[in-house]
């Protein structure tokens, strides 16, 4: 569970990067995320771990290797498109298209 002062926190680039991963497919691996960003599993699991205080997703431990981790957004982030729209980059390229 998440208060509305972690709620609030704006997101970093790295954080974005992984729940827009995480928008394309059910479920993803620390190891996978890190793989696709191009970064550490540490760097990786770090933001991760931020994600889920801020209560954007959800870490368990995968049930055929228990090495695994799998990561999964919550109900709180699909149902919310805070974590796009935090970004803003959509917006200032519609911006830059009408001038």
């Amino acid at each position: 569970m998440f208060t509305r002062s972690q709620e609030s926190l704006p997101l970093t680039p790295r954080q974005h990067e992984v729940l827009m991963l995480l928008s394309c497919r059910q479920q993803w691996s620390v190891g996978e995320i890190a793989a696709a960003l191009g970064v550490s599993s540490p760097a990786a699991t770090k933001a991760v771990v931020r994600l889920e205080s801020k209560g954007f997703v959800s870490r368990s431990e995968n049930e055929m290797d228990r090495r695994r981790v799998d990561v999964r957004l919550t109900s709180a982030a699909t149902g919310s498109m805070q974590f796009s729209a935090s970004s803003g980059g959509d917006e200032r390229s519609e911006e830059r298209r009408g001038r």
